[in-house]
């Protein structure tokens, strides 16, 4: 589901900032302040409400097309899920129109409910998994790092039928929870349980069209992520497939009835590993990848997401 909010959030990032027009020199200098509103649904069944105060300070505008908008974003937020809560700050910098650089961290805990874990141990059993319940006694805590390139093909081409936009994301995340080792595994909203404290690569492709209608983007969305955690002295992680890139990728159609809110339409499908030792039952360090055949491709999730935008200026 964190995933599924990233990509929210980079699809409307396209929609308010490639498509942004000129203002006014009085309008550009005046800081912003706003509310964000995010309910995403999704099946298999799960859900996230996230609240956002967002401060955007003009920064460095020059009359020109590239650094009219320069800005940064200051965003504190809360999210709320059944089985997690998480506080999150923000900050995005805009240098030019096409460049965002941005960094983060959050924190928060879960708990379990109905089979469901928001914040668990994976432990080995006798080459089984077994998740152990944690319920507030630990935290788990993220970082982040990285920069956007974004174009539209609407500001070169002026027409409201131009907007072929893209937008390709780099950054690094840390993942941890506390009181726990680096080889420990854990389970992050009811998520397979390979997490251990460690850096992930993060990448993101979003390819669309933007159109001056009701439905107003199509576009197809792909997520890559490579971990960096540590492994056992014993243990060879290309074994389980742990050396390969997980990859997610599914289109997204999005639809504006009203100038605050934005729903969103997304399905997904990702990378799985086939294998030649163990199932879903196996702790995944004992299960044997079938290294003669690629990763299938396997069905993730659908869902709606629905973003109100609150301007509070």
């Amino acid at each position: 589901m964190k995933k599924l909010i990233a990509s929210v959030i980079g699809a409307l990032l396209i929609l308010s900032t490639l498509s942004a027009q000129e203002e006014g020199a009085e309008e550009k200098s005046k800081v912003k302040y706003s509310t964000n509103i995010n309910l995403a649904i999704t099946y298999p069944w799960a859900g996230k409400l996230s609240v956002t105060e967002v401060i955007k300070v003009p920064v460095l505008n020059f009359d020109n097309p590239f650094m009219r908008g320069n800005n940064i974003k200051f965003k504190l937020g809360a999210e709320l899920t059944p089985v997690t809560v998480e506080g999150k700050f923000d900050v995005v910098w805009t240098p030019l129109a096409f460049l965002e650089i941005y960094g983060g961290a959050s924190v928060g805990s879960g708990w379990t409910l109905a089979g469901w874990h928001g914040l668990a141990l994976n432990q080995n059993v006798f080459g089984t998994t077994q998740k152990v319940p944690i319920n507030f006694k630990k935290a788990f805590y993220t970082a982040n790092l990285g920069a956007a390139l974004q174009f539209d093909l609407g500001a070169i081409i002026p027409n409201d039928w131009t907007h072929i936009i893209a937008r390709v994301d780099q950054y690094f995340l840390y993942k941890g929870v506390t009181g726990v080792g680096s080889l420990d595994s854990w389970v992050f909203q009811n998520d397979d349980g390979e997490n251990r404290n460690g850096f992930t690569y993060c990448g993101s492709y979003v390819l669309g069209y933007q159109m001056p209608l009701p439905m107003n983007m199509i576009a197809l969305r792909v997520e890559t992520e490579k971990t960096f955690f540590k492994v056992p002295s014993d243990a060879d992680k290309r074994n389980w497939g742990e050396d390969r890139y997980n990859v997610v990728f599914g289109p997204i159609i999005s639809f504006k009835p009203i100038d605050q809110l934005t729903i969103m339409l997304i399905a997904q499908w990702k990378t799985a590993h086939n294998y030649t030792v163990g199932d879903l039952k196996t702790f995944y360090q004992k299960r044997t990848i079938d290294k003669s055949k690629l990763d299938k491709i396997v069905f993730k999730r659908v869902g709606i997401i629905f973003d109100v935008n609150l301007p509070n200026n």
